[in-house]
């Protein structure tokens, strides 16, 4: 076999590899599709399952804020801060291990497959991906949540304030207090599970 014969034999083979390499969904053998990430367009749906959880809200709001990449440990410490109302020093080992947790194993996992963010498991880092510049629109006026803990002394004082003054005038009967105490026992309830459901 001739030296050109062999050159032309090569140059087949090859283009037929590369054609082979790219899936009739436009997918390369390496897994990465033709359509980078920076141009696809989140859903409505997409970026309501990504805000309407607290945590995954304040990730992308410390990521943005530092606009650098953060570690897990440092995000997951600022989050269980504010989440007891309390600063960094002073948060316990179990506060600050519940949100590393939650982060690591679900939180990050989905901003990352939604491509809101970039994670790094191995090393613990996360980024903000292009995804995110399409959040930026829905986190405007969202930065500051329900201070549920201010919620729950309202109903709590206002409960007590009105049972006590009912029970001084003798207007309501002991069943009745014993009514509205449960009624405001159910509320102060109602309301911590809306906050518990709220960061999970």
């Amino acid at each position: 076999m001739s030296e050109a014969t062999t050159k032309d034999s090569t140059v087949t083979s090859s283009t037929l590899d590369d054609e082979q390499i790219e899936s009739s969904d436009g997918e390369s053998l390496n897994g990465n599709s033709q359509e980078t990430v920076s141009d696809q367009v989140l859903t409505v749906d997409v970026i309501f399952e990504a805000l309407k959880n607290e945590r995954r809200r304040r990730v992308v709001t410390h990521l943005e804020e530092a606009a650098e990449p953060l570690d897990l440990g440092d995000v997951a410490e600022r989050i269980a801060a504010y989440e007891n109302d309390t600063s960094v020093p002073e948060i316990t080992y179990s506060e600050r291990k519940r949100v590393y947790v939650a982060l690591y194993q679900h939180h990050l996992p989905k901003l990352d497959d939604m491509g809101i963010i970039s994670f790094n498991k191995s090393r613990g880092i996360l980024e903000l991906a292009a995804g995110a510049e399409q959040l930026k629109p829905y986190l405007k006026g969202r930065q500051s949540s329900r201070p549920w803990y201010k919620y729950d002394a309202g109903i709590i004082a206002g409960g007590i304030t009105v049972l006590a003054g009912v029970w001084a005038t003798g207007l309501l009967s002991v069943a009745g207090i014993q009514i509205a105490l449960t009624t405001l026992l159910t509320t102060v309830f109602l309301c911590a599970v809306a906050h518990t459901w709220s960061v999970r």
